[in-house]
């Protein structure tokens, strides 16, 4: 089915169209190439519901004798993660002129950014991920080096020496699964169906390698130092690209490792105790930032690492969890970022003791603010409640009542974000005078983000019944 291939193609065939028209135009034509991306990816979802799950795929042979092809598919894994990608993408978009005027070159890298995103999550066998990881990555690192800000170069380096890390154990791994699978074979099915047939030992020492891969990548302590630099530094649109599809590339391979490597199941209570270790960590580490993006790349920590329990926990309501919990922090960590990036452009500063009375002035932007920190700490009617909901029952299920120790890390990152909202937002004491005006454009964004995980958190049989949760 043509749909899903024109999902990856339709950015990156506006990435080259920017080439023929003048820099200002490229921000019309990224919107648009991530509105369709959009769109497109809503009808294949419909196009799932109606005619099931393997009725929307695509497949082109590409070198037979190594028994690789060019294969896409909806599958049970992907099909929340995609729709999570293009909602933050498209978000990034409507703001990116506000940010960054009128940029040829970032709009293009912008484009191939999501292009390669998407990729990631459609693509049904391991070397075609890897080729599309690794422009992801590529993007980034140029994002942040090209377009952040004072120390974005060291950022930037810092950001491509983890991401190299995690590419070399990943690409290890996928190369002893290759040959260690008879016939051999890229594709994830198949691997995951032959996988018990692997040696033992070769399958623990893939597990370490991905492991390492994807802790990097969410990041888990203590791999994270990379995660806060790259935030402080990267202009908002690449914080909301990277808190908010990035690092769910690390989420997504957990999930992948435990379907091909079995010998990963023998090892969950300890990386359970990892994954909620550096939630709980990284939730108090907030206590000691006062830089607004830094606080709020803390809590990505927090909120990835409670998703990496319900993943650990192997079962069907954990691994739910788990992938709503990723579509529900995508969305909601890119609101915050978001305003982050707005209060930065408006006052010059993300020292949070600096920014004052923003509400007297903003009050849109206050509410927003408000609004995601509700719906990253699971509020009741949005999408980061049925997240977090299904990822502790399925750790309680597993775990027993360490399962649930993470829910910790929610209520600190919670009491951390509501006493910023009282001591910047609302403190009218000494109010912060701005330095520019509010564009339009970064209401609309946000509004659209949370009416997404209003919409998700209310009605999330919308995803959950055609993805098979």
């Amino acid at each position: 089915m043509l749909v899903l291939p024109l999902i990856i193609l339709m950015p990156f065939l506006a990435a080259l169209a920017t080439f023929f028209f003048d820099k200002g135009r490229a921000h019309v034509i990224s919107i648009i190439a991530s509105a369709a991306a959009l769109i497109l990816t809503l009808a294949a979802v419909y196009l799932a519901s109606a005619n099931g799950m393997g009725s929307v795929n695509f497949s082109y042979s590409y070198i037979p004798a190594l028994n690789l092809s060019f294969h896409l598919q909806f599958s049970q894994l992907s099909i929340i993660l995609t729709v999570m990608t293009v909602i933050v993408f498209f978000a990034a978009s409507l703001v990116s002129n506000y940010f960054i005027k009128d940029s040829r070159l970032y709009n293009i890298i912008f484009l191939i950014a999501e292009g390669s995103s998407i990729g990631v999550f459609l693509s049904s066998n391991l070397f075609l991920l890897y080729v599309f990881w690794e422009i992801s990555e590529v993007m980034m690192f140029f994002i942040i080096f090209l377009f952040g800000g004072y120390e974005r170069r060291y950022a930037a380096i810092k950001f491509i020496i983890y991401s190299l890390l995690s590419s070399f154990c990943l690409l290890i791994a996928v190369i002893l699964l290759y040959v260690n699978v008879i016939p051999h074979t890229f594709n994830i099915a198949t691997i995951a169906s032959l996988a018990g047939s692997v040696p033992t030992q070769t399958q623990l020492v893939i597990m370490i390698l991905l492991f390492l891969a994807f802790a990097i990548k969410m990041p888990v302590f203590p791999f994270h130092t990379w995660l806060p630099d790259a935030h402080t530094e990267a202009p908002t649109m690449g914080s909301m690209i990277l808190a908010g599809v990035l690092l769910k590339f690390g989420g997504y391979g957990l999930l992948l490792m435990f379907l091909m490597v079995p010998v990963s199941h023998s090892y969950i209570v300890y990386m359970a105790l990892v994954f909620g270790f550096s939630a709980v960590y990284a939730a108090f580490v907030t206590f000691r930032q006062t830089n607004l993006k830094r606080l709020i790349a803390y809590t990505s920590i927090t909120d990835m690492g409670i998703i990496a329990v319900g993943v650990a926990a192997s079962n069907i309501i954990g691994t739910s969890g788990a992938l709503y919990g990723m579509l529900s922090h995508g969305i909601a960590i890119s609101i915050l970022f978001l305003i982050a990036g707005t209060l930065d452009e408006l006052y010059g500063t993300l020292e949070i003791e600096r920014i004052k009375g923003v509400v007297a002035r903003y009050p849109a932007i206050t509410y927003l603010f408000i609004a995601g920190a509700f719906a990253l700490v699971g509020l009741p009617l949005t999408s980061g409640f049925i997240g977090d909901l299904l990822v502790f029952i399925g750790a309680f299920h597993t775990f027993g009542m360490i399962g649930i120790a993470p829910l910790a890390g929610i209520f600190i990152m919670g009491a951390v974000l509501f006493w910023i909202i009282e001591r910047s937002f609302y403190n009218e004491s000494r109010p912060t005078m701005p330095y520019n005006t509010l564009g339009m454009s970064v209401i609309m964004s946000g509004a659209f983000l949370l009416a997404s995980t209003i919409v998700l958190g209310v009605l999330p049989f919308l995803l959950a019944n055609v993805s098979g949760l």
